[in-house]
């Protein structure tokens, strides 16, 4: 699942919470200490890694600004604050922060290492830490961090090119860019049932050449012209971009095929009902990808005159599979049929319609954005004034930082490195008010502008700092150009390698057969680490202990579950130990509202679910029940009388859950939603992420659910899908159950709010909310005051005031009913004491920490 962790965090914690393994390594004098991961998407890229297992590769190679330390508060309790220092893998040598009440202003100074080098050996400057802020910043970033959520003074009028603009500036600009990106994909919805259109009402025919021929004859909208250019273009230069965006949908299905005939194999499990009594057919692989994507249908036993789904009888178009015999032929026959008879549906509720979505609103951004620069593309307002090197623009000689002189250097190598050893680069970053948040959005990790923008020049004096400023194409083709995203670059422990050792490996050799290598990176600032090769390999968390008994993994995560327990320790005696603690992180049940339109509807689902049952699958006083979403670690969790609060005011999510209670209520809101039993609504899947569909702590939940509103007269399926948390980045899944995995400051910016563009909000729907308001009414009212009181909780650092904006933004979240929580549990963390030292892992294993937080220093055991 799409976790909630920012990736600056995981690039700057190393690997918090995370574990891994690889076959065929003994526990005999081990070449390499071995870690498991969960399902990698590849996408090792420190700007757009999304999931929390590719954020954690990234890791291995990356450094902070800062990073997570601890003190004791006057009450004795041991409270996380921000780390920096020289005894610290991080850029900051020395931080603080000021606020100034006469302007209204904090200013957060940064005092930047000198000898700092990345791993291929060329030096880490202030030009790479500016460089990394202006592509977070910048307007057409899509990746996962919300540095520009911070009201950075100049920010506004840099984002959006206008002198004394504000955030509301920015944000015209968002819409606007959205509405436009919509009217692009229309130009080809509306062209498609003006060509395809049937004898038979609703009904379409229209081939790749018949198509093809009435865009070339089509003269396109305005609103397609403002959505791709500034320039006045002929029509026929026009309709040659509207037959690329058509190829470009073509292409990107046919990619979603690929991944959905992946995620068909394992969706079905033949243990369980109702496959088990069809395994020929639910063994064989192109049956599986026909029936995933609808094109096979079963036919339910019938009890009562209602489907019994847990019995299937027959199928229908069965026959199918006696001309389609091979992966290909299955994806073409689905692609053939979709493409000329439902291309609408494509590009509306696919995910190939998200993933334009989210292109064409970036491009459309940078189409506005031109309309606001000089011809001759000079930027109106060049930099963003907050952020200041007071050695490149500056005449400040010297700057006392907690009660250190530090000489701040102006003369500067062709490297970027201060000309004298004892003078330091300063980074000052001025921000409007206070924001408790604007400290962890400046400690992202610092990636190497040569290697991520290379050609492309940093000077500071001249206001270039190595981004080609509102570029899609520069996002896309530079930052995110294949190299720099297949293998991660940077100042960390480790640098990537292939199963050789070799230096500068491609992407295929540095992740190759479910195995990731690393090996260590001898110009780390704190030395070179104790262990020379790591190597992660996935394994699923149902395999763990296996790998971890037969010697192949060396570290992982298993689930903390009864039989685990057990298992781990008859393992004690082959030196396997273990411990647990709370997670940072909850689970929950996701509902998209672009899947699921009704609001009733989601909450109908949301009664169904009894989350208790999930809590057995956990070991016993090792998982609770949670009523609010957000973990129970944090501060800022509801309480009453000390403890987790039980009341959120939302009767569908059940504080104890009645069977009879909650079929009523599904019955209610399905009334509430106009729709009746075997309504075309009520057709919907619940997804499991990973490959196994049982082995899940919210299996049952979904199953009892599943079985309930069945009774109701839906259609509900519950599968698994190892490709689940890909999907979710793009808004494809309409019910998942997942676990977020929280950041050190409760802030709810990154994951909720409107302006967001981080993926948990596609998954939410939100971009079909906003995008439609009539159809949308409720939720656009609740997503207005639910994101006026997230900018409410970042105005103040006072913790009880913050505290209660939080219950109040939780409590219309739950409103929206699109994300339920389910549970809080801790994680259990196993390591072979006869490879690795227990002495040289981190004593304090908390929440904000695990055993591989300083994995430099790990050692193999003697």
């Amino acid at each position: 699942m799409k976790k909630k962790i920012v990736c600056l965090i995981l690039c700057l914690t190393m690997c918090i919470g995370m574990a891994f393994s690889l076959s065929g390594c003994g526990k005999d004098a081990p070449d390499a200490f071995v870690i498991m991961t969960e399902e990698l998407d590849g996408l090792f890229n420190p700007f757009f890694s999304t999931t929390a297992a590719d954020g954690t590769i990234v890791s291995m190679t990356q450094i902070g600004m800062l990073t997570t330390g601890y003190e004791v508060d006057a009450s004795g309790k041991k409270q996380v604050t921000v780390a920096f220092g020289d005894d610290h893998a991080v850029v900051t040598k020395d931080y603080a922060s000021e606020y100034n009440s006469a302007s209204d202003t904090t200013t957060y100074t940064f005092v930047i290492k000198n000898g700092i080098l990345y791993s291929d050996g060329q030096p880490l400057t202030i030009e790479d830490v500016i460089f990394n802020m202006y592509v977070y910043l910048d307007p057409v970033y899509t990746g996962s961090s919300t540095m520009y959520s911070t009201d950075i003074k100049g920010l506004a009028d840099y984002r959006s090119q206008t002198n004394g603009a504000d955030s509301d500036v920015d944000d015209a600009i968002s819409e606007q860019a959205t509405a436009r990106a919509k009217d692009r994909i229309n130009e080809l919805i509306t062209l498609f049932y003006a060509t395809g259109a049937t004898a038979t009402a609703g009904s379409y025919d229209a081939s790749y050449e018949k198509m093809v021929e009435a865009i070339m004859a089509h003269s396109v909208s305005s609103g397609y012209i403002d959505a791709v250019t500034t320039e006045k273009l002929p029509n026929s230069e026009l309709v040659k971009m509207l037959l690329a965006d058509y190829d470009k949908a073509l292409e990107y299905f046919k990619e979603e095929l690929e991944t959905d005939y992946v995620s068909a194999q394992e969706a079905f499990s033949t243990d369980d009902a109702p496959y088990k009594d069809h395994k020929e057919y639910f063994e064989n692989e192109v049956f599986c990808f026909l029936y995933y994507e609808n094109f096979i249908k079963p036919v339910y036993e019938k009890v009562d005159g209602k489907d019994n789904k847990n019995k299937i009888e027959s199928f229908e178009m069965i026959n199918i599979l006696n001309n389609i015999k091979t992966k290909d032929a299955a994806i073409k026959y689905v692609y053939d049929s979709t493409v000329n008879n439902k291309l609408d549906q494509i590009l509306k509720y696919w995910a190939t319609a998200q993933k334009l979505t989210t292109e064409y609103t970036a491009k459309a951004k940078e189409v506005i954005l031109r309309e606001n620069t000089a011809a001759d593309g000079t930027l109106n307002v060049p930099n963003i004034s907050g952020i200041v090197s007071l050695g490149h623009t500056t005449d400040e000689t010297t700057i006392k930082v907690n009660g250190t002189d530090y000489a701040i250097a102006h003369e500067h190598n062709e490297d970027g490195t201060p000309k004298n050893a004892n003078e330091y680069d300063v980074l000052q970053i001025t921000i409007n008010g206070v924001d408790p948040k604007a400290v962890w959005n400046f400690a992202f990790a610092v990636a190497p502008q040569h290697y991520y923008a290379n050609g492309y020049t940093v000077n500071i004096k001249e206001n270039k700092f190595g981004v080609d400023f509102g570029s899609y194409e520069f996002m896309t083709n530079v930052i995110q150009k294949p190299e720099v995203t297949k293998v991660p670059l940077g100042a960390g422990a480790y640098k990537a390698t292939n199963n050789s050792n070799g230096d500068n490996p491609t992407g295929t050799e540095f992740f190759k057969d479910n195995v990731v290598y690393f090996k260590a990176n001898e110009s780390f600032l704190l030395g070179t680490p104790k262990i020379n090769k790591i190597r992660y390999q996935v394994v699923s968390a149902s395999n763990a202990l296996n790998a971890l008994a037969s010697g192949t993994v060396h570290y992982a995560t298993p689930q903390l579950t009864d039989k685990n327990i057990q298992e781990l320790d008859k393992l004690k005696g082959d030196g396997i130990e273990s411990t647990y603690t709370d997670q940072l992180g909850y689970g929950y049940i996701g509902i998209n509202a672009g899947k699921v339109k009704d609001i009733n509807l989601r909450k109908a689902i949301m009664a169904a679910m009894d989350t208790s049952l999930a809590l057995s699958y956990y070991r016993t006083n090792t998982a609770e029940k949670i009523y609010w979403p957000m973990s129970t670690v944090s501060w800022a969790y509801p309480t009453e009388n000390g403890q987790p609060s039980k009341d959120n005011g939302h009767e569908y999510i059940a504080i104890d859950y009645n069977r009879e209670t909650a079929k009523q209520q599904i019955l209610d809101y399905m009334e509430a939603a106009n729709v009746s039993a075997g309504d075309k609504d009520l057709q919907i899947k619940f997804t499991i992420a990973g490959s196994n569909l049982t082995d899940h702590p919210t299996y049952n939940t979904f199953q009892s659910a599943a079985d309930l509103l069945n009774e109701c007269g839906w259609d509900i399926e519950v599968v698994a899908d190892t490709q689940a948390l890909t999907k979710l980045s793009t808004g494809s899944l309409a019910v998942w159950a997942a676990a977020w995995g929280s950041t050190v400051d409760p802030d709810l910016y990154q994951v909720y709010h409107k302006n967001s563009t981080a993926t948990s909000v596609l998954a939410w729907g939100y971009r079909e909310i906003l995008a439609n308001p009539a159809e949308y009414s409720e939720e656009n009212q609740i997503l207005t005051l639910l994101s006026d009181v997230i900018d409410r909780a970042r105005e103040t650092e006072d913790r009880a005031t913050r505290t209660a904006l939080y219950e109040e933004a939780m409590g219309y979240i739950l409103d929206l009913a699109v994300e339920m929580p389910v549970y809080q549990r801790s994680v259990l963390y196993a390591y072979n004491t006869e490879v690795i030292n227990p002495d040289t892992l981190p004593e304090d294993i908390n929440p904000y920490s695990s055993p591989l937080d300083r994995i430099w220093e790990i050692e193999f055991a003697e």
